[in-house]
């Protein structure tokens, strides 16, 4: 499991996921190396694009009877972790609003108990989706840890949440629109299908067998519903699933 410092390698991991639950996975098993084992992904705003109402914790590894308590409590219209993501773009520590001397009472409150539940400190940010709808992603510890500061971990943390974000709301998309998800290498046929490449031209190329091509070919002949290589390409611009003007740059130059 690479170390969140080496960022390629998170990236390239969370881009290896089949499915938005794996790729949750992977960004978890990455934060939990450096303490921080408690990850929440939440709908601050209603997700019109994805037909999903607001919510707290769509995708969480935070205790279960936390996450049932606040529910039950209606803790999202005091959180004051979901309040700033909805007035800032700007990642922060949570201890920026325990501290602040003019936080309400029950929002105060709500933190504490969040800190007896195991979740001691961590740091937030707001990622955007379509206009008007915001996503809110916690990074906690379930350790006495103490706030530290430190920014550069913060900086790494919100640039992999921003690539996970976008990775998990994409996969979401596809998922509710029935769109296949086609993986990195059956693109990249596609992608030299459109160009007219031939199947040994494709394996030259790819580096890879013309058995191989083939199999890929037979991969996304099922996953699109296509019988042949011309249905299949119009197919995936259609869906997004290639883009054509892509098909020239940066894959003519290779």
């Amino acid at each position: 499991m690479p170390h969140i410092n080496e960022l390629e390698l998170c990236i390239e991991l969370i881009n290896s996921a089949k499915t938005p639950e794996e790729a949750f996975s992977y960004f978890c098993s990455i934060l939990a190396q450096s303490g921080y084992d408690r990850i929440t992904y939440s709908l601050v705003t209603d997700h019109p694009s994805l037909d999903l109402p607001k919510q707290h914790g769509l995708v969480t590894s935070y205790p279960d009877d936390w996450m049932q308590y606040y529910n039950e409590h209606n803790y999202m219209n005091v959180d004051p972790v979901v309040q700033k993501v909805l007035t800032t773009k700007t990642p922060f520590f949570w201890s920026d609003l325990v501290d602040n001397p003019d936080l309400p009472a029950e929002s105060w409150l709500m933190m504490n108990q969040a800190a007896e539940s195991g979740l001691n400190s961590g740091i937030a940010f707001s990622l955007q989706g379509e206009p008007g709808e915001i996503v809110g992603l916690g990074v906690a510890r379930n350790d006495s840890y103490k706030d530290t500061r430190d920014y550069d971990f913060l900086a790494k943390v919100y640039l992999l949440g921003t690539y996970f974000h976008e990775t998990y709301r994409d996969m979401l998309m596809k998922e509710k629109n029935n769109i296949p998800l086609v993986t990195d290498r059956e693109k990249e046929v596609l992608y030299w299908g459109a160009e007219g490449k031939t199947d040994p031209e494709m394996a030259i190329i790819l580096g890879i067998s013309v058995n191989t091509v083939r199999f890929h070919w037979k991969s996304i002949f099922s996953k699109l519903s296509a019988r042949g290589r011309s249905y299949a390409v119009t197919k995936s611009i259609r869906l997004g699933i290639i883009v054509p003007e892509l098909v020239r740059s940066p894959y003519h130059s290779r």
